[in-house]
C-alpha cells in the first residue's frame, strides 16, 4: 500500500470531552504511516507524573520505551492498540523514575520473560534493573545498539536523575525520536533527533498555569529548572529546531494534569509549526487516561487545537 499523504495522517475518532477539574480535553487520535515492507505503529499507552509507558512495533519487533504503569494496566493497553504484551522484545529505559520503571518486574515476569531491559549504567543501578528482570543490557549515550528490526540510539537528556536517556529508533524507512523529562533541548538530543519523521517532545507546564497553581516554591522551581521539565513554550523551541520537510507528526508528551491542558500543549505545538512553514504536520497530545495510537485511519484529519 502507498503511503498515505499527510492530511490523511490524524483523525480525531472519539468525541472530545472537557473534565472541569483539570480543564483537560480527552481527546483520542490515530494515525498511521504504511509501506510495501511494513506498518510502523507507535502508541503513547499513556504520559504524565502517574506513569509513562510508549509502544513501537513494526508488526516484527515490538519495543516498549519506559513502563510506568502496573502490569496488569500495561497489558491492558498494549492490547488496546492489538499488541500481545508477550511479543515485547525489549523496554529502553530512559531513567529510574517511578512513573517511568514501576511496572517493569512484574510486567517482564508475567508477561514478557524474555524481554531485555536496556538502560545506561547509572540508571540500570538507580533503579536496582537486575532485581526486576532476568535479562538487562546497559547502553551508552550515542552507542547505537539493534533489538530486532530497529536501531536504537540513545542520547543525553537533562533531568534530575542519574544517567537519563531519550531515545531515536529507526528502521530502514522510518524514524521516531522520543525525548522527554528534559529541563532542555541537549545537544545531543539535537544531534540523534535530526530527521526524524515521527517526534515525541515533552511539554510538560504552561507557565502561567505553573507560577500560579498549588505546588510549592522548590517543586515550581524544580520544574522549571534546566533538570527539570520542558516547558509549552520549551517544547515548540525544540519542534522548532528539529522540523524539518519530512516530519509526519508531533506528540507532546507528559503534560501536567495540574499545570497544563491538553488544548495549551496543543496549541503552542501547532501554532509554532504555523510559523515556519508546516502548519499541515499533525500534532496530537498524550494522555495519562488514554492511548494516543498512531495506526490505520481512512478519514480526512480533523484538527483537535486552534
Amino acid at each position: 500500500m502507498p503511503n498515505l499523504p499527510v492530511s490523511n495522517l490524524f483523525v480525531n475518532l472519539s468525541t472530545q470531552k472537557t473534565y472541569p477539574r483539570q480543564n483537560v480535553v480527552r481527546t483520542t487520535l490515530y494515525t498511521c504511516h504504511m509501506s510495501q515492507n511494513a506498518i510502523l505503529r507507535i502508541a503513547a499507552l499513556g504520559s504524565g507524573s502517574a506513569g509513562n509507558a510508549l509502544c513501537v512495533t513494526d508488526g516484527v519487533t515490538t519495543i516498549l520505551v519506559d513502563c510506568g504503569f502496573s502490569a496488569k494496566e500495561t497489558t491492558r493497553r498494549l492490547r488496546c492498540m492489538g499488541v500481545e504484551p508477550a511479543s515485547v522484545s525489549a523496554i529502553l529505559v530512559t531513567h529510574e523514575h517511578i512513573d517511568h520503571v514501576s511496572g517493569i518486574e512484574v510486567f517482564c515476569r508475567r508477561h514478557a520473560p524474555e524481554a531485555t531491559v536496556y538502560a545506561t549504567p547509572g540508571t540500570r543501578r538507580a533503579a536496582d534493573l537486575p532485581s526486576k528482570a532476568a535479562r538487562c543490557a546497559e547502553v551508552s549515550r550515542m552507542t547505537p545498539f539493534t533489538v530486532g528490526s530497529f536501531e536504537v540510539l540513545p542520547f543525553a537528556i537533562s533531568h534530575d536523575a542519574a544517567e537519563p536517556v531519550g531515545y531515536r529508533i529507526s528502521t530502514e524507512e522510518h524514524s521516531v525520536g522520543i525525548a522527554t523529562d528534559t529541563g532542555v533541548l541537549t545537544e545531543q538530543a539535537s544531534q540523534a533527533l535530526s530527521g526524524c519523521e515521527y517526534l515525541g517532545i515533552e511539554c510538560n507546564y504552561d507557565a502561567a498555569m505553573l507560577a500560579a497553581g498549588p505546588y510549592p516554591a522548590y517543586l515550581k522551581n524544580r520544574i522549571r529548572s534546566c533538570i527539570g521539565h520542558l516547558s509549552n513554550a520549551a517544547g515548540a523551541d525544540a519542534l522548532a529546531t528539529l522540523a524539518h520537510d519530512g516530519l509526519k507528526a508531533v506528540l507532546a508528551l507528559h503534560c501536567s494534569r495540574t499545570n497544563n491542558t491538553a488544548g495549551l500543549a496543543g496549541s503552542a505545538l501547532t501554532g509554532r509549526l504555523r510559523e515556519i512553514g508546516l502548519p499541515e504536520v499533525p500534532v496530537a497530545v498524550a494522555s495519562q487516561i488514554d492511548v494516543c495510537a498512531l495506526t490505520h485511519a481512512d478519514r480526512p484529519r480533523e484538527h483537535p487545537y486552534p
